[in-house]
């Protein structure tokens, strides 16, 4: 048995006595506390604080309890305001998704839960609210939310990977080249219609796909997110377990991916480089200050160098090792984004930046992939001004 089932196997002394305590007091379905209008039952309380010993949860779990509950009540209600309903498929890929942090499928977590005397109902309960939560959020405060540019190079400039989404998927390939590729493309945006009513992928590839791994239904190996063609990387980025895709449209052909499975793995940069930039300026304080007016980043400085001869500006992105020892000296000292004057050169002072530090541009995530981390950072911390804002209109009553 692994560590993490017996984990879950283990249910507390102090835990059963709170549920036969709590049940000796009042009857299991009777209320508790009520939320507005929604109520907390005293088995959904004891569920819960079952629920939690399992997962190890620090804390007062009776305090806990009560608190994460009164929470759901109110994520609940505006999930009911905004009309968010969930599909079957939905929420079972995010049980699926929470039980593989425990390194289980739903099945298995829901079969030991199960015998710790927790409800399946309760774990699904559980997810559904969450992920209810996270499509209310999305639909109040996403539309408002808009990355800039710049943002995005000033979190590339800092990044430094410590994993690596991996995903695991099938694939349906359709040949769509020349005079052929019309019909390929109806071809595929039929499947795909196909596969939204529900008829199985792996049907459909062994009698629809052309790629190598159709007999296989159209099953792959484990690949990184940024080993794919860009397109299917934005693709299939942000789907769940048991999700298709939109049609990928290549230049010869048409993919529809299904993920099968998708799981984070630690990444060590194999080698730190430094990206910098040099202008060569007119050795005096008001050319210096100039150029430190308009520049806030690398690229700023292409502007200022137009007109100038070619080798007054200089960009390079080099392993640490093969830096000039004066410019690596002088560099170690910024962080993106930063300047140094310190170093003169054939009689002009160079006024040298530091673009990046970092792994190389082949274990950089893609714009994109910054642009949904930076979004869901926002997203998060609005969730939580959201909900703060519930808790404080409330009205908690205890029966």
């Amino acid at each position: 048995m692994t560590h993490s089932r017996a984990v879950f196997r283990k249910v507390t002394l102090a835990s059963a006595l709170v549920l036969t305590a709590s049940v000796a007091q009042a009857g299991p379905f009777s209320a508790v506390k009520i939320v507005n209008s929604r109520s907390v039952t005293q088995f959904e309380y004891d569920q819960r604080v079952q629920f939690m010993t399992l997962l190890n949860q620090p804390g007062d779990l009776a305090q806990l309890a009560m608190e994460t509950l009164i929470d759901d009540r109110l994520r609940q209600t505006a999930a009911a305001e905004f009309g968010i309903k969930l599909s079957t498929a939905d929420i079972q890929a995010g049980m699926e998704e929470f039980a593989g942090r425990a390194n289980l499928d739903a099945a298995q977590f829901t079969q030991i839960i199960t015998q710790a005397g927790i409800e399946p109902q309760t774990f699904r309960d559980f997810v559904e609210t969450g992920l209810s939560w996270r499509e209310v959020v999305r639909s109040k405060y996403g539309p408002q939310i808009a990355i800039s540019e710049a943002a995005i190079d000033r979190a590339m400039a800092s990044f430094t990977p410590s994993t690596t989404l991996m995903l695991r998927m099938s694939v349906i390939e359709i040949p769509a080249l020349g005079e052929s590729r019309e019909t390929g493309l109806k071809a595929a945006q039929d499947l795909l219609l196909q596969l939204k009513s529900g008829v199985d992928f792996a049907t459909l590839a062994r009698a629809n796909s052309k790629g190598r791994t159709a007999a296989q239904g159209g099953a792959l190996d484990w690949v990184k997110l940024s080993d794919l063609p860009n397109d299917a990387a934005v693709a299939v980025r942000s789907l769940g377990a048991g999700k298709v895709s939109d049609l990928v449209v290549l230049d010869d052909k048409v993919l529809i991916y299904r993920v099968e499975e998708q799981k984070q793995d630690l990444l060590t940069p194999k080698t730190e480089v430094l990206d910098y930039a040099e202008l060569l300026v007119a050795d005096d304080a008001a050319a210096l200050g100039a150029v430190r007016a308009n520049t806030s980043s690398c690229n700023d400085l292409y502007a200022l160098a137009k007109g100038l001869p070619e080798d007054r500006l200089r960009r390079q992105t080099l392993p640490l090792g093969q830096v000039p020892k004066d410019e690596a000296a002088a560099l170690s000292l910024l962080d993106a984004g930063e300047s140094s004057t310190d170093l003169m050169r054939n009689g002009y002072r160079v006024f040298l930046m530091l673009c990046r530090r970092g792994p190389a541009e082949s274990e950089l995530p893609s714009r994109d992939e910054v642009r949904l981390q930076l979004t869901n950072q926002q997203l998060g911390a609005q969730a939580q001004i959201y909900l703060e804002e519930l808790r404080s209109e409330a009205i908690l009553r205890t029966p």
